[in-house]
């Protein structure tokens, strides 16, 4: 399978962080002593963690070997381990903090998966989850529509290439049924960037979401023909302001709650 490209990924460092730092800010932890940040990527929500709590023990959780490495070269004084989040964690211990910044989308099963993060927090622990709400992004649309083009459908039948995002009805009855209710926070924050070029836009895509259609097509001919296709429909949706910018927004779903 195709890996992620952390150097791509970090071209928009800025705007991938700032919602993590906007879920960091609503978890009221004095002082843990562990923290685990789930789906670390580049370990860019990793880092603002610890600049956060300097003093608590961090790890990073990803299951890509690229994104794994670059975080091990930009943050050296920080642990980071190479692992599958849809296993079982308990080796890790308890934390005080679980945080998860734009991961679990890649993840099924939900209600499994968000059970078993609450199994590793001490009591008064905190669950904190960012992930992404992409269906009314204009890009989105454009994507979904490719999918059935009949020279890509073939390729892409029977693959797991969309986010597995859920409905907030969805979160909050996992989330009631493990926490306590009045712990229970739930919001969404629509982000417009300000993006150089239409370009930019498309680099943002093929950093992470486009990666599974690439695998899956597995023919360079065809992976040049999709982005081609898709940066004309990007192009047919998103319009340049007078100073040359393109604004991207992207709605994003934040989930906190304490054990």
């Amino acid at each position: 399978m195709l890996d992620w490209n952390p150097d791509l990924y970090l071209k928009f460092e800025k705007e991938r962080t700032l919602p993590a730092k906007d879920l960091i800010s609503r978890i009221e932890v004095i002082n843990p002593k562990r923290i685990l940040d789930v789906g670390c990527g580049s370990g860019n929500s990793t880092h603002a963690l610890k600049k956060r709590w300097p003093n608590a023990e961090i790890i990073g959780l990803d299951n890509s070997v690229a994104m794994i490495e670059k975080a091990r070269t930009l943050y050296d004084n920080t642990k980071f381990i190479l692992q599958d989040a849809s296993k079982d964690l308990s080796s890790l211990g308890k934390f005080d903090i679980v945080f998860s910044n734009a991961a679990i989308q890649r993840i099924p099963n939900h209600d499994v998966l968000i059970k078993s993060l609450q199994n590793l927090l001490n009591d008064n622990g905190i669950l904190a989850i960012q992930l992404p709400l992409v269906d009314e992004v204009k890009a989105q649309q454009a994507l979904y529509e490719l999918e059935h083009v009949k020279k890509y459908k073939q390729y892409l039948d029977g693959k797991s290439i969309r986010f597995n995002t859920k409905s907030t009805e969805y979160y909050y009855d996992i989330l009631s049924s493990l926490f306590k209710p009045e712990s229970i926070y739930i919001w969404s924050t629509t982000y417009t960037h300000a993006m150089d070029s239409l370009d930019d836009i498309l680099k943002w895509y093929e950093s992470t979401t486009l990666v599974p259609y690439f695998d899956a097509f597995q023919d360079d001919e065809v992976i040049s023909n999709f982005k081609n296709n898709f940066y004309i429909k990007l192009k047919n949706v998103y319009f340049p302001r007078p100073n040359g910018s393109v604004l991207f927004n992207y709605e994003r779903l934040f989930l906190v709650a304490s054990k």
